[in-house]
């Protein structure tokens, strides 16, 4: 049965909310898709708009919009944006407290005007949220980052497996819609299958080509120096991104670049929250030129005008290099994407995929380590999130750090754990009794009632009817105490009832998805295991050929993407250095030698511009990309240059 035509029109509401004239190409489509009732799966690249094509209809159909997301960060920044727009949203995540979840999913059953739950998929399906889900008028339900639920993905989780089974307590007439900015065929084909779309469903796929985004691959041994050429060529006053693999190296390259006067500044997880805040912050509004962050850094925020993304070393998949190489020109103006390359870095890439699955008793070792490091008895902790430091974790239980990443990346992977990312959390405060009982307990608590007083007077009185956000070093000013009495007095009047408060939270946190395992039976699936390594080494041998290949960048990345018969982008390295030695030498007339050579087998790029001079380099790879255009050379599977059967 065909869905009921919205009340408001979809554009009235992006004009109203949003303040655009206009939907972007393919956003419209989508929208009509989910209002009319039908599963939809979103495939928009990066930049294209993919929080517009959930919330609009959101907010032409009549009920809640339930919205999962993997990322906390990035439900936050969703959450923040709505409620700046006037609208009602709610978020449930690790770290919150009992009392904060039960009083966001009360807002949704029975507060008015509540359009947006978003929440993290291991939370989808408590009983606690079940229960609750069954008494909302839920109008849609959003899959954000749907490529996580496909195990062919590159950021697999598996919580979002049971997505399906929250579909079964929704009445059938709510649909679906999943978003994904990087996808291929097959993981595409995984998201409808484990979503169970029905009949009648849409997908909408718009290029992921960016036609003024250059891609560069620039091979050197000195990639600061390197680095600092790329910056200088882009021009003064223009914002870019460095990404880097490591916090330390972070600083070192944020360091480097202040010296030679660019204004930069790096960005971790491991600075203090507030340091974080101002340094994204002070970018954002153009104060610091360069941001040089871990790949952490980037999701959810909106700045359009970044003409520069360069990464220091390879991301491990193309998927990964795609979307953060996708954080430049999103206001459709020319930026470019730069990866510097280095003689070893593919090498390092591959010993870096094997490094990244250690022995099965090496990651039981590592579950048990965690269980004792939370105190965590077997049977018990699941879903109860605790802080947790790797560096101190690896140190306390003697185990190389690299082991202890890579075997809780395995038990994420495996759905036992979740890691989630240090998100700068302050402390919110919801007091819980009257008014007329408030005044009571003052009169009879005098100790307390200058707290009570400096709360409202700060806070007002909304403290009544949410959680609020709280300053505890504006309390601890307004009434001339430290900071440490101020929370000492704030968590005793949580254990006597008078208010819930939240601490602040600024550290990563952990958490045991399932109900805890004795860890020498910890049911690890080794054939997913095995399967889960060969997917790896195959997306480090596709970032591998990308990094030496001499086929135009977007090219690879299109069709690694299955795109058919991509055209070439005309504006990267490859092709304008085909571009360069067409005007400078006859390509034809390499023609037949690079045939004498491919002829006695099959050639890697790199080892068939070996056998040529380093003069002719760049015409040998113009010739070969117009050979293969015109079907006379091909590339195996492998990535080997042949000579197809009949031309040879």
């Amino acid at each position: 049965m065909p869905a009921a035509p919205p009340e408001i029109s979809p554009l009235t509401l992006l004009r109203e909310h949003w303040g655009h004239a206009a939907f972007r190409p393919g956003q419209e489509d989508i929208i009509n898709s989910v209002l009319n009732g039908h599963d939809t799966l979103a495939l928009l690249p990066t930049g294209g708009g993919k929080s517009i094509c959930f919330q609009v209809p959101a907010l032409a159909r009549p009920g809640i919009c339930i919205v999962v997301s993997p990322l906390i960060a990035l439900m936050k920044d969703q959450v923040d944006n709505l409620r700046k727009r006037g609208l009602k949203a709610e978020a449930i995540y690790a770290g919150m407290s009992h009392q904060e979840i039960d009083h966001a999913l009360d807002n949704c059953v029975y507060g008015r005007h509540v359009k947006f739950l978003y929440v993290s998929p291991e939370r989808l399906l408590t009983e606690l949220f079940r229960v609750r889900v069954a008494k909302m008028h839920v109008g849609l339900l959003a899959v954000d980052e749907a490529h996580c639920l496909s195990q062919w993905g590159y950021d697999f989780r598996p919580p979002y497996l049971r997505i399906a089974e929250l579909r079964e307590l929704l009445p059938p007439e709510v649909p679906v819609i999943a978003l994904t900015a990087t996808a291929t065929a097959q993981v595409q084909a995984d998201i409808v299958e484990k979503l169970k779309f029905r009949a009648g469903a849409g997908v909408f796929r718009q290029s992921f080509a960016r036609p003024k985004l250059s891609y560069s691959v620039l091979q050197t041994e000195d990639k600061l120096r390197r680095l600092l050429e790329v910056v200088r060529g882009v021009g003064p006053g223009k914002t870019g991104i460095v990404y880097a693999r490591t916090r330390r190296q972070t600083e070192d390259t944020a360091a480097f670049l202040q010296q030679h006067r660019f204004p930069a500044a790096a960005y971790h997880a491991g600075l203090p929250s507030e340091k974080r805040t101002k340094v994204q912050q002070d970018w954002i509004q153009d104060k610091i030129r360069l941001i040089v962050a871990t790949n952490a850094f980037g999701m959810g925020i909106d700045k359009p005008d970044v003409r520069l993304v360069v990464h220091l070393d390879a991301p491990d998949t193309l998927e990964a290099y795609y979307q953060e190489a996708g954080r430049a020109g999103r206001d459709n103006l020319f930026a470019f994407a730069v990866l510097l390359a280095g003689p070893n870095d593919a090498d390092e890439l591959r010993r870096r995929t094997n490094q990244s699955f250690p022995p099965l008793d090496t990651v039981k070792r590592v579950y048990q380590a965690l269980a004792n490091y939370s105190r965590t008895a077997v049977g018990g902790g699941e879903l109860a999130a605790f802080e947790f430091d790797m560096q101190q974790f690896a140190e306390t239980y003697r185990i190389k750090a690299v082991d202890a990443h890579n075997s809780l990346k395995i038990l994420q992977r495996e759905g036992f754990v979740q890691l989630n990312e240090a998100v700068n959390q302050p402390a919110r405060v919801h007091l819980i009794l009257s008014h007329q009982d408030l005044y009571a307990f003052q009169v009879a608590n005098a100790q307390h009632d200058q707290l009570i007083k400096a709360l409202l007077r700060l806070h007002g009185g909304e403290l009544f009817a949410d959680f609020q956000t709280i300053s505890e070093n504006a309390l601890a000013t307004h009434l001339r105490r430290s900071v440490v009495e101020v929370r000492q007095q704030l968590r005793y009047l949580h254990t006597a009832g008078i208010l819930h408060y939240q601490p602040k939270q600024e550290s990563p946190q952990a958490m045991f998805t399932t109900p805890r395992f004795d860890a020498p039976k910890l049911p690890l699936d080794q054939v997913k295991m095995t399967a889960a390594r060969d997917l790896a080494r195959a997306k480090t041998h596709a970032v591998a050929q990308y990094l030496s290949g001499t086929r135009c960048r977007q090219v690879l990345l299109l069709t690694y993407f299955d795109e058919a018969d991509p055209d070439r982008c005309k504006i990267c390295d490859i092709c304008l250095a085909e571009k360069k030695a067409a005007q400078t030498a006859p390509v034809p007339s390499l023609r037949e030698p690079v045939l004498a050579h491919l002829r006695q087998g099959p050639l890697a790029p790199r080892e068939l511009l070996a056998a040529f001079a380093p003069k002719d380099a760049a015409a040998v790879t113009a010739a070969v990309r117009e050979m293969v255009d015109r079907g006379e050379l091909a590339y195996a599977a492998d990535g080997r240059l042949v000579v197809p059967t009949g031309n040879g």
